[in-house]
Parts: C-alpha cells; sequence; structure tokens
C-alpha cells in the first residue's frame, strides 16, 4: 500500500476515538470525575507524543549543529502557539467558546472581570471610595447586588432604612435626607450618582427616603457584606474610623481629581482574578443551553474550533511517517487524547439542545478531515527542506502544547483535582511503552 494511503488511513485511525468519545458522552453521560481523569490521561500522551516524534526529530535534522534545529523548533513553535491563540480568540468570539467546558470556564471569568472592571469604574468617582484602601474594595465588588426598582418604588424609607451603598445604572431617584435644619432636604440623582455610602461608614444612614422616580436599576453593595470584609481588614478598619469623623453628603464626581481616582481604579483592578472564582457548573450549563437558538453561526464556529484543535495533529502523522512506518507512540497518544476531548464537548453540545446523530456527524467530518491532513502532511510536507520541516513539526507542536495548556489540562484539574496529576504521568507513561512496541 502506498505511504499516501497508509498516511490516510493512520489518520483516520487517530480520530477515530473522536466519534466514539462523542458517543460515550451522549449515551453514558460519564461523571465530571472520570472524564477529568480520562482528560489528564490524555494530555500525557499527547504531551509525551510531541515530545518523542515532533520536537526529537526536529532537533534530530541537523546532527552537526544542534543549535540550528532548536532555532527552526522554537520559531516554528513560537508561530504555532501564537496561530492557536489568536484563532482561537477569534473564533470564541463568534460562539466557538461553547465546544467545551473549560473554554465556556474561561469565557464567563473574562466576562465576570470585565463586569467587576466597569463596577470599579463606577465607584472610582465616589470621593469616599477612592479614601479607602482599593486592595481591600475590590474584596467587596464580588458581593455587588443588581437590583430593579419600578417607577414609584421605595428603595429605602424610615421603617426600611438604607443600610447599604446604591450606585444608580439607570433611572433616576429622588433622596431625602435628615438634616437638623429647614425639615430635611431633597436631591434628584441620576445615572452614575451614588447615594447611601455613609451607611457603610458610620452604620446611621443620613437618607430618610428614596424612591425610584421611573424604572432604575441600581448596584447594591449591602452593609453585611461590606462589614465582612472590614472584620478581616485591619487597615480598612481604621480608613473607615478616619472618614466617620467627616460629615461626607451623598455620592459625587465634582471634586473628585481624575488623576486620583484613575490612580485607584488601576490599583483596585489589579489581580482582579484573585476575587472572581471559578465559574459554577450551574453558570457553565447555563452559558451551554442559553445558545440552544445560537443558529448557525455559533454551529459552524464551534466545528471550526474542534478542527483548529486537530489541524496540527493531522499534518504531523503523515510528515512523520518513514515510507510505511508510523510512530505508534503518535498515532495512540493521539487516538488517547482525542477521547476525552469529545467525551467533554459532546456532553456540551448536548446541554445546547443538538441532536445526538448531528453531534456524531460533526465528529465523522473531523475524523475524515484528520485522515485527509495526513494525507496531505505524507506529501507535502515529508519531503521539505529540513529546516522547512523542522519549523512546520515546531509548529504543530506549539499549537498542540498551547492547546493543551489552555483547554485539556485546566479542565482536567477542575474537576479532578490530585488525580489529575497522577492520570497526566500515567498517560505519559503509557504512549512511551506504546513506543517501545512500535520499535
Amino acid at each position: 500500500m502506498d505511504p499516501v494511503t497508509l498516511a490516510f488511513l493512520f489518520g483516520g485511525l487517530s480520530a477515530a476515538s473522536l466519534p466514539l468519545g462523542a458517543a460515550f458522552g451522549i449515551w453514558l453521560n460519564p461523571g465530571l470525575r472520570l472524564t477529568a481523569a480520562v482528560m489528564a490521561f490524555g494530555a500525557g500522551a499527547l504531551l509525551c507524543a510531541l515530545a518523542l516524534e515532533l520536537v526529537v526529530p526536529a532537533l534530530a535534522h541537523f546532527p552537526g549543529d544542534p543549535f540550528e534545529g532548536f532555532k527552526w523548533l522554537a520559531v516554528g513553535a513560537l508561530i504555532g502557539c501564537i496561530l492557536f491563540i489568536s484563532l482561537d480568540h477569534v473564533l470564541s468570539g463568534m460562539g466557538g467558546y461553547l465546544r467545551k467546558v473549560s473554554t465556556i470556564a474561561s469565557r464567563l471569568k473574562h466576562a465576570k472581570k470585565q463586569h467587576y472592571r466597569e463596577i470599579l469604574d463606577k465607584l472610582s468617582v465616589l470621593d469616599l471610595m477612592v479614601a479607602l484602601p482599593p486592595d481591600e474594595i475590590r474584596r467587596v465588588v464580588s458581593d455587588i447586588e443588581k437590583r430593579l426598582f419600578e417607577k414609584g418604588e421605595l428603595i429605602c424609607h424610615e421603617e426600611a432604612p438604607c443600610d447599604a451603598l446604591f450606585l444608580i445604572e439607570s433611572g433616576s431617584v429622588r433622596i431625602e435626607s435628615h438634616e437638623a435644619h429647614d425639615g430635611g432636604q431633597t436631591s434628584v440623582l441620576g445615572k452614575g450618582e451614588a447615594f447611601g455610602e455613609m451607611a457603610l461608614v458610620t452604620g446611621l444612614p443620613p437618607i430618610k427616603r428614596a424612591e425610584a422616580l421611573e424604572d432604575t436599576m441600581v448596584w447594591e453593595i449591602h452593609k453585611d457584606d461590606f462589614n465582612e470584609v472590614v472584620a478581616v481588614s485591619p487597615g480598612l478598619q481604621e480608613s473607615l474610623d478616619r472618614l466617620a469623623a467627616d460629615n461626607h453628603g451623598p455620592g459625587s464626581s465634582d471634586h473628585i481629581d481624575r488623576d486620583k481616582s484613575q490612580a485607584w481604579l488601576e490599583a483596585a483592578s489589579q489581580d482582579l482574578e484573585s476575587e472572581l472564582g471559578r465559574p459554577t457548573e450551574a453558570e457553565i450549563m447555563h452559558a451551554a443551553s442559553a445558545q440552544k437558538t445560537g443558529g448557525s453561526n455559533v454551529a459552524l464556529a464551534i466545528w471550526l474550533g474542534i478542527a483548529l484543535d486537530g489541524i496540527p495533529e493531522s499534518l504531523i502523522i503523515g510528515s512523520t511517517m518513514e515510507g510505511s512506518n508510523v510512530s505508534v507512540a503518535l498515532i495512540g497518544g493521539l487516538f488517547i487524547a482525542n477521547l476525552p476531548e469529545s467525551m467533554s464537548s459532546a456532553v456540551v453540545m448536548k446541554k445546547q439542545g443538538g441532536s445526538a446523530w448531528l453531534i456524531i456527524g460533526m465528529w465523522v467530518s473531523l475524523m475524515i478531515m484528520t485522515a485527509v491532513g495526513a494525507a496531505f502532511g505524507n506529501v507535502f510536507v515529508s519531503e521539505a527542506p529540513l529546516h522547512l520541516r523542522a519549523i512546520l513539526e515546531g509548529l504543530a507542536a506549539g499549537a498542540m502544547l498551547a492547546m493543551i495548556a489552555q483547554t485539556m489540562l485546566p479542565e482536567a484539574y477542575d474537576h479532578g483535582g490530585w488525580l489529575t496529576g497522577l492520570m497526566t504521568v500515567i498517560g505519559f507513561l503509557a504512549a512511551i511503552w506504546m513506543g517501545t512496541l512500535g520499535h
């Protein structure tokens, strides 16, 4: 049998686990811990395969000058990594992030970070907030709550005091504050303004009554949540004690120094990821199911995203063949790595409302595409000049490493914990063992 046909068959064999894994995910619905264990095993096998079958051969192309091989390998690896990250970012923006639990979680975390940054931006124009330590205020943001009040609805009054800071997102609010003279003072606040902040400082709300003049959306930092942060922050407590001696009025940005406000915002936004936490399973599944009516563009983006994960490996199968010989470690490593990847993705696609046979068909098409890519690699890459082969092998290794780091291992560790390290090592050793069979 000629090498091109063999490359096609071996490429198809390495990807045969794609529809197989999808079928397992749809009909057996394996638990998250089992899926994570298999994912870590596959990542270990793939790491071994790309090290032995991509990196080592690329360096061996120039036995008289090892640095020459490293140079072309490094160039290819960096290009492959950057290409993968860039294309993954583009496809994620089109909806391709919905292909895996890990990419959904990453997308949700990014959106949450942007959301918190916007809230801090609004807080940065309040003189009270800017007077407090930004690294401490950052802890409060995760407890902020969004609330909607209809026109004429009371936000707070004497029987239900304003014991929170309210930041107006949209609409307007009439404020009646307690004053020692003229029987009180009335003001109207609109978008971007705040009230009730002194309740966080003194515990004695200066507001008598707050009424929504129209449908109004506000962000609320409740005093109880604020106090939980204060209780473990001596620095914040000292700042509040100093501010309590001042008689600040309702939040205003008229006299805030813009440079000081911007500096506070940048300081408060640093290391914001530490306050985000990982999206819950409920949030991830909600994000997946919310795209049931995403349309053909989202489905195409998901398919292209999955294809992006598999293109580098398909090309390298054919290019690394020596006549009719193929690396057992590479084929086995790819087969093992593809199984949990499709299993996890198929579960997510099922949550999005896709039919079982449509999902299986998608993975079958990718198996065929991998086979064609392997044949293409055997024709056009295997006979390429040595420096070009080293670049292409490095490109595939860089893209595959980026994929493992961004999608496989994070998802495995999130659900598998300590088991991830053990299964990764076992997968690595399994790929080495398969390599010995090839010899």
